[in-house]
């Protein structure tokens, strides 16, 4: 497949069975996952690149559709934040090849990555904790209509609600979504999201599915399918230009794709049994994985290679954190099940499961 390097193709299954479940579920490409996991079973870096950028595409279309069969793609919202992020895209770029002419381009890089990842992941998990225990003492008091649930799931989001509640021309209507908002605040979130994109070299879902929740106040499975919409023509744009470098190995995008094909799907589907809650601390859990092995890579990087067990520390931790995050997505659909056949489940499991 690369002249003179030995690939086994057999891990390439289960590793897109595992990132498209994730995919589906939380709204992320996949990349910031599957380019580390492919330098590590022998892909040279620009390979590692091109590939995963192709394999992102072909998913975020998978998931794209089975999201808009779902009614979770709010296409007019998209197209908008996707042109918008195309503009910080070039600038997070051109960042990105004046930080490689200094020769700080990898610390940079990661050392950007690590903040925004702690930063999201922190304000995730508090947000996710602060409204998990509002949901459970309302299921706790015996009133489980499905509006005061929603209440409680959405009512954390105060910096969404004040910015909506400034009035500045022109003002945008989502019908999908249920947003009203200004045109400039989404410029500012498209440009900004875009410019940390361009220069982290990821699709940016997980910087933009919290944004479109907690900034612009998008119900959470909508911010998914339509990051994920968005995401097929950024990761379209990145693997052309690739494919067209030669940096790109289309079997191997393919053979992931077997896995992710069915993964995305089932991530997709999960969403209808779960509460939006469910899907941030999912989301904010695959962050905190991703902020773990970043610091151990740019350890790495910092003490010159001189310690042999970080690499080993970054597999582990990356496709330890990815199986036991499945799992979890798999254990809460079993549960999800059995509680719509009025099974028993444990308490605290109740109010990330969908109330019909």
């Amino acid at each position: 497949m690369i002249p003179g390097i030995d690939i086994n193709l057999f891990f390439l299954v289960p590793l897109g069975l595992a990132v498209g479940t994730l995919s589906g579920f939380v709204g992320v490409g996949g990349g910031f996952v599957i380019t580390p996991t492919l330098i590590t079973l022998g892909f040279p870096a620009n390979y590692a690149v091109g590939t995963s950028l192709a394999w992102v595409m072909g998913n975020s279309i998978i998931g794209t559709l089975r999201h808009r069969q779902l009614g979770n793609v709010d296409m007019k919202l998209g197209a908008l934040m996707m042109i918008f992020m195309m503009g910080g895209v070039e600038i997070g770029v051109r960042l990105l090849n004046w930080t490689k002419g200094l020769g700080l381009v990898d610390a940079a890089v990661l050392s950007v990555l690590i903040c925004i990842l702690f930063i999201v992941g922190l304000s995730m998990f508090r947000e996710a904790i602060n409204t998990k225990a509002k949901l459970d003492t309302v299921i706790d008091s015996q009133v489980i209509s499905s509006e005061e649930i929603s209440s409680a799931d959405v009512g954390a989001f105060l910096l969404a609600r004040r910015i909506k509640g400034i009035n500045i021309p022109p003002m945008m209507h989502f019908a999908q979504s249920g947003v009203t908002i200004s045109l400039w605040f989404l410029l500012i979130i498209g440009l900004f999201t875009g410019i940390l994109s361009g220069f982290i070299g990821v699709g940016g879902g997980f910087i933009m599915v919290p944004s479109l929740i907690y900034l612009i106040g998008v119900p959470s499975f909508m911010a998914v399918g339509t990051d994920l919409f968005q995401i097929v023509f950024s990761a379209a744009f990145g693997s052309i230009r690739h494919t067209l470098s030669g940096n790109v190995i289309i079997f191997a995008a393919f053979i992931m794709l077997l896995g992710s094909s069915i993964g995305t799907q089932f991530g997709a589907l999960v969403t209808r049994y779960l509460r939006g809650i469910a899907m941030r601390y999912i989301l904010a859990s695959t962050i905190v994985v991703a902020f773990l092995g970043s610091i151990l890579e740019l350890v790495g990087i910092l003490s010159g290679g001189v310690v042999p067990w970080l690499q080993t520390a970054v597999i582990v931790v990356i496709f330890g954190g990815l199986g036991i995050i499945t799992a979890t997505i798999i254990g809460l659909f079993i549960a999800a099940n059995l509680y719509r056949n009025t099974l028993r489940i444990p308490r605290w499991i109740e109010s990330l499961l969908a109330h019909d």
